[in-house]
């Protein structure tokens, strides 16, 4: 007979790449069609810019929690719950956002550019942290239900 020995200390790591992995594949897809509907919105519906960033966002925002909710973490927890935690989340991510812009363009005199990049890396890690704590804590540990 062959057996395998597996410490639980590795399946949990790999549980844990695995979210990470489906965290950041969630987030560019987030992206992508944020920034898809965005386009879509100004140059075919003529919206207007700040009108299609707010509607645009709204929705990448839930598109972002449902993934996150059903795929990557495959939690079972009532949405009430979870949905306030991960508002919770998102708007201190927006006042993150806030505070870095500022630090960085208006006290550092950096590029707008480069500090919304370091921004979003920034603000990425923190969701990620936070989501795997505390938002969807019921599965973050031993991965998703659907596998």
């Amino acid at each position: 007979m062959f057996y395998v020995v597996v410490k639980v200390s590795d399946v949990t790591a790999f549980l844990r790449l695995k979210t990470a992995a489906k965290f950041a594949l969630v987030g560019l897809i987030t992206a992508g069609l944020f920034f898809g509907l965005l386009e879509y919105s100004i140059s075919q519906l003529g919206f207007r810019p700040l009108n299609a960033s707010s509607i645009c966002y709204v929705i990448a925002v839930v598109f972002n929690y449902c993934m996150h909710y059903y795929w990557t973490y495959g939690v079972s927890a009532q949405h009430v719950s979870t949905g306030v935690r991960f508002a919770i989340m998102i708007s201190a991510g927006f006042f993150l956002n806030l505070l870095v812009m500022y630090v960085g363009v208006e006290l550092l005199q950096a590029h707008y550019l480069w500090v919304q990049v370091l921004s979003v890396v920034m603000i990425a890690a923190f969701n990620y942290l936070v989501a795997t704590i505390w938002v969807f804590r019921h599965r973050a540990v031993l991965g998703s239900k659907h596998e």
